[in-house]
């Protein structure tokens, strides 16, 4: 016996259930069923089928496709704005964080989230 307990009503054959220690209820298992658990909330819905399974694959293989054009290409502008710093990583040592600041470029290190120039 399993312990779950109901937080909602059964929709489209799509079960939300959550661990409790109090309250048991037998969970049927029926064929081609899929549970997502998320902490103590776990879902359990119908096994998509075969044919949605592929034509899944193909959509987002195709927008993998259309984002990885985009995000090859060079050309991303940050522009820089008084009193925002803008930090970048040193090309020859990446241990070098470099921070541009109001104009003024420096090179540091982060400590513990906290910009500290090498002097």
């Amino acid at each position: 016996m399993q312990l779950y307990s109901h937080l909602g009503k059964v929709k489209d054959n799509v079960r939300i259930e959550a661990i409790m220690t109090k309250t048991a209820v037998n969970v049927q298992r029926r064929a081609r069923v899929r549970r997502v658990k998320f902490g103590d909330v776990v879902i359990t819905a119908p096994a998509p089928q075969r044919a949605l399974i592929k034509a899944n694959i193909a959509q987002s293989t195709k927008a993998l496709a259309r984002a990885a054009k985009r995000l090859s290409k060079p050309g991303v502008v940050i522009r820089a704005k008084k009193g925002i710093p803008l930090f970048s990583l040193d090309s020859e040592d990446p241990d070098v964080v470099i921070r541009t600041l109001d104009g003024k470029t420096e090179r540091g290190q982060l400590v513990d989230g906290i910009f500290q120039a090498i002097a």
